[in-house]
């Protein structure tokens, strides 16, 4: 499969939405977090440089890149988020420390967020149980 390098607004609204929902990120040291929010610039990059960094890995290519956050990104649902972050982390895993790295697991933090803000799924049961007939 072919791998792209995602938009800026598309990485600043994964980053907002993060922001706004206070999303934050245990890595290396357990004992401390990386929080999205007052640390939006950072996340981008992050998020960028992971990007590039996959992309020049599947084309052998040696592109840089840099991002400026935007405050005025784009509001994302839960779904919107889930979905964009798919997309990202997608695009993001054409090398092989991939999984180590931060922002991957900002990835997967931002759709760990998302998926309880999902209409319906407070409804849902937590649990199938067996139908007991008579």
């Amino acid at each position: 499969m072919s791998a792209f390098i995602v938009s800026d607004s598309h990485i600043n609204a994964l980053v907002r939405y993060a922001s706004r929902h206070n999303v934050r990120v245990f890595h290396s040291n357990p004992l401390t977090a990386f929080r999205v929010q007052d640390n939006e610039q950072e996340a981008a990059s992050l998020l960028l440089d992971e990007n590039v960094k996959s992309v020049n890995s599947r084309y052998a290519d040696e592109q840089t890149m840099s991002i400026i956050y935007d405050r005025a990104a784009p509001i994302l649902t839960a779904i919107e988020a889930i979905k964009a972050a798919q997309c990202l982390r997608y695009q993001s895993c054409e090398h092989s420390d991939y999984e180590d790295s931060i922002a991957f697991k900002l990835i997967e933090a931002i759709i760990r967020d998302a998926i309880p803000r999902l209409d319906g799924y407070e409804q849902a049961a937590w649990a199938i149980t067996d139908k007991v007939t008579a």
